[in-house]
């Protein structure tokens, strides 16, 4: 959790871990949905032992990735601790890595990624795409 909360103090830190299976960034001018599908050749837990990670402790259950023009690219495998959860709870984790992998290693790891986002606070999020038009921007000449 350091590399996603470095600026967080401890007070804060238990509000935002009880949020974080929902996407948030320091505005959230944009909100919406995302879905994937995995990879053919490879799984979360196939990475995660191909990083050296005790599966017995650590079963990935999600991923998440964090984008912008200053910082990058971070991303983590969101696992259940096997070691910490009880038969009562799951205990959740997001798994980052001291060798940090990049955008393509991340989305190597799906075969298909979507995210969509509309404005926040409009009605938008409920409502149906009814088309979709491909703008001929070829020969724009300035």
């Amino acid at each position: 959790m350091r590399l996603f909360f470095q600026e967080i103090n401890e007070s804060s830190l238990l509000t935002l871990i009880q949020l974080a299976m929902k996407a948030s960034v320091q505005y959230n001018d944009f909100v919406g949905t995302a879905a994937a599908d995995i990879s053919d050749h490879t799984s979360l837990n196939e990475f995660l032992g191909s990083r050296g990670v005790d599966l017995d402790r650590y079963n990935a259950i999600g991923s998440r990735f964090y984008a912008n023009y200053n910082d990058g690219f971070r991303a983590s495998i969101i696992c259940v601790d096997n070691q910490k959860s009880s038969e009562k709870e799951k205990y959740i984790v997001s798994l980052s890595f001291e060798e940090p992998f990049d955008k393509d290693e991340f989305f190597d790891l799906f075969k298909r990624f979507e995210v969509l986002i509309t404005v926040k606070n409009d009605s938008y999020q409920d409502q149906e795409i009814n088309d979709e038009v491909i703008v001929d921007d070829r020969e724009i000449t300035e």
